[in-house]
């Protein structure tokens, strides 16, 4: 995650960094549940840092809306309701659209390259480290797009919103048959990209999204009964 730096120029920020990368994965992956709530006290002890870098790492939690601060408590992580699962499908819809869309005339080869290396890493249910290197692949690639668009408020936006979708990808993983759900299925993107076809990468990111969605309702319908009215995502 965070590149090695030399020891004495390291610094604060970077192990901030740090903090902040390993702290973003286990709430993404479910590894800290949904609403539970900690203290500085619990995480000081977890990553053995001192409480400067853990604000920092804390603070930039808060603005990606992954956690929140609970007065004279300390912070709990949000918890994600069918209502913000809409609204995230529907963000993705109107962002990465358009990246796609923007990056198609600017793709490069090398490129192509990358997101082809990206879709070819796989997930293997039950195996925290495949989550990982899965979950960092995932989020390189729809961010690269944006990022080939050469538009940073894009960027940034496609970045946050992807927090909290993976979130949902990942949420109540378990079943043998979940890897066949999680996946990739980045092939017509790549392919349309590749073209330099704009109008198809655009409704290749459409149909790509749309189908994340049902496999995540199709398999909360099948762990949670009303699960409609409740936050579901919860662990």
């Amino acid at each position: 995650m965070l590149a090695k730096t030399d020891a004495k120029t390291e610094g604060k920020i970077s192990l901030a960094d740090r903090v902040y990368e390993e702290l973003r994965a286990a709430i993404v992956l479910g590894e800290i549940a949904q609403g539970s709530v900690f203290n500085e006290s619990d995480l000081v002890s977890r990553f053995k840092v001192s409480t400067s870098p853990l604000r920092e790492a804390l603070s930039r939690l808060r603005q990606d809306g992954l956690v929140r601060v609970i007065p004279r408590r300390g912070y709990s992580v949000t918890e994600l309701t069918l209502r913000d699962f809409h609204e995230l499908i529907q963000m993705r819809l109107i962002l990465e659209c358009s990246a796609a869309e923007l990056a198609a005339p600017r793709i490069a080869d090398s490129h192509v390259e990358t997101m082809r290396r990206l879709s070819s890493v796989e997930l293997e249910v039950g195996n925290q480290a495949s989550y990982r290197a899965f979950m960092r692949a995932n989020q390189e690639f729809h961010e690269g797009i944006a990022q080939i668009a050469d538009n940073s408020r894009l960027s940034r936006a496609i970045g946050q919103t992807m927090d909290e979708m993976q979130r949902l990808l990942f949420a109540d993983l378990g079943a043998v048959e979940d890897g066949d759900e999680v996946r990739h299925d980045h092939d017509e993107i790549i392919d349309a990209l590749a073209r330099r076809d704009a109008a198809a990468a655009r409704d290749a990111v459409a149909r790509h999204v749309k189908v994340s969605r049902d496999r995540v309702v199709g398999r909360m319908m099948r762990r949670h009964s009303g699960f409609a009215d409740k936050p579901v995502f919860s662990a």
